[in-house]
């Protein structure tokens, strides 16, 4: 039995034909999570599915996240955007235990750059990405369990902290969704990120300018300029990461 999860949360006429393609599907528990507004216009009341009804202002993160306490403990499909009928029987039917989708190969000096940018997330955050987009995942049965008892559903589906698992990739039709970043968040940090570097700045040009720079205080200046410069890489650092896998908690909304 796969668990199907489907945040409705735009392209309702897309979705609906989705859940349609595999509703009569008897390997499958579908679980379907739409706005309100969207169950006014919409009939998701498609056979053999669980339909959630969440407020308007619910986003597909916290549907996922509501979805784990119906989960099965077998494989978990989730759809962030729109598939066929196709897509969803080539990505369960791989020969690995995760499957994402395809992205478009990089060229050379993207794909080092690239993978020195993961080889620093890994050792900051000590997490990697997947090897694909993640608008559309598959687990595999001998993950199921995991992901029924894990923390931070949608999360732990977003970011890569599977050991000894095997991944591939398959394409698919629909363009990526776009990560729930939090702008306020984000704009903290790039004001804090804007204020370390300026301080250091400032700090050292007008000890520069006013004192006469001995040893011990050209010491104590390189010593603050270089845990500013580590303060901004990092909080550079952390603006990137989130505005790739998008927010990490979300509060939970009521049915």
């Amino acid at each position: 039995m796969i668990n199907v999860l489907v945040p409705v949360t735009e392209k309702p006429e897309k979705f609906l034909q989705a859940v349609s393609a595999v509703c009569q599907d008897v390997n499958v528990q579908l679980i379907i999570g739409v706005t309100q507004d969207i169950s006014e216009k919409f009939d998701f009341n498609v056979p053999n599915a669980i339909l959630i009804v969440y407020p308007n202002d619910t986003n597909r993160e916290q549907m996922i996240n509501s979805f784990q306490e119906k989960l099965l403990g077998e494989g978990v499909f989730i759809a962030r955007k729109p598939f066929t009928k196709e897509e969803f029987y080539n990505f369960t039917n791989q020969d690995a235990q995760i499957v994402v989708c395809k992205q478009k190969p990089k060229n050379k000096l993207s794909a080092l750059l690239y993978a020195f940018w993961c080889y620093i997330v890994k050792n900051v955050f000590g997490v990697k990405f997947f090897e694909g987009d993640t608008s559309l995942i598959y687990f595999e049965k001998s993950q199921g369990s995991v992901l029924a008892n894990i923390n931070n559903l949608s999360y732990s589906t977003r970011i890569d902290r599977w050991k000894a698992v095997k991944h591939t990739s398959v394409a698919t039709s629909e363009p990526a969704v776009k990560p729930i970043v939090d702008k306020h968040q984000q704009t903290i940090l790039l004001l804090s990120a804007i204020f370390a570097i300026t301080f250091a700045s400032v700090v050292t040009i007008l000890v520069a300018f006013l004192t006469n720079i001995s040893i011990i205080t050209g010491l104590l200046l390189a010593c603050l300029d270089t845990i500013c410069v580590i303060i901004f890489a990092l909080l550079l650092i952390t603006i990137f990461f989130n505005r790739k896998i998008g927010k990490k908690d979300f509060k939970n909304k009521g049915v």
